[in-house]
């Protein structure tokens, strides 16, 4: 249990810091190619490998590491949500604000769909697919895992 709130929180701390750069980085005008570098998503295919690691030997390892993956993704979604809350504030210019990209970024945008209508959808469909593919490769840590440790004990 330590592990895992532990896997959460330096997770969590590394989310917040990307977050914190890429914004920076595209207020400096920064091209896309790097800005997409710093992203967030990345951590999707990361941290259920910490997961999956730490919980494998658990009784209900699945349950448990559906619970971390959705949980993980509604926290850094929440952190990213609250950026297009800002970006719309401050029309900020970046690529992926934008209305072309399904930000919340416009002229046509207004303040109920800048501020939460569009925030919320982009977060609810990032975090069904944080938890889809944290349970994919969570799911291959701990049958990897479990594997060793039953090959191990036969050898």
């Amino acid at each position: 249990m330590a592990e895992e709130r532990r896997v959460m929180r330096v997770g969590l701390l590394i989310a917040l810091a990307l977050i914190v750069l890429r914004i920076i980085l595209e207020q400096l005008g920064s091209p896309e190619s790097v800005n997409n570098i710093f992203g967030v998503a990345w951590l999707y295919l990361v941290i259920p490998v910490f997961f999956g690691r730490g919980i494998a030997f658990h009784p209900r390892p699945y349950v448990a590491l559906l619970k971390n993956v959705t949980l993980f993704g509604v926290y850094t979604r929440i952190m990213v949500m609250i950026s297009y809350m800002l970006a719309y504030l401050f029309r900020w210019q970046a690529p992926r604000f934008s209305t072309n990209m399904g930000g919340n970024v416009g002229n046509d945008i207004g303040p109920l769909d800048g501020l939460l209508v569009i925030p919320v959808r982009n977060a609810l469909i990032w975090i069904v697919f944080a938890a889809l593919v944290g349970m994919i490769v969570g799911g291959v840590t701990i049958w990897l895992k479990r594997r060793g440790k039953a090959v191990a004990s036969r050898g």
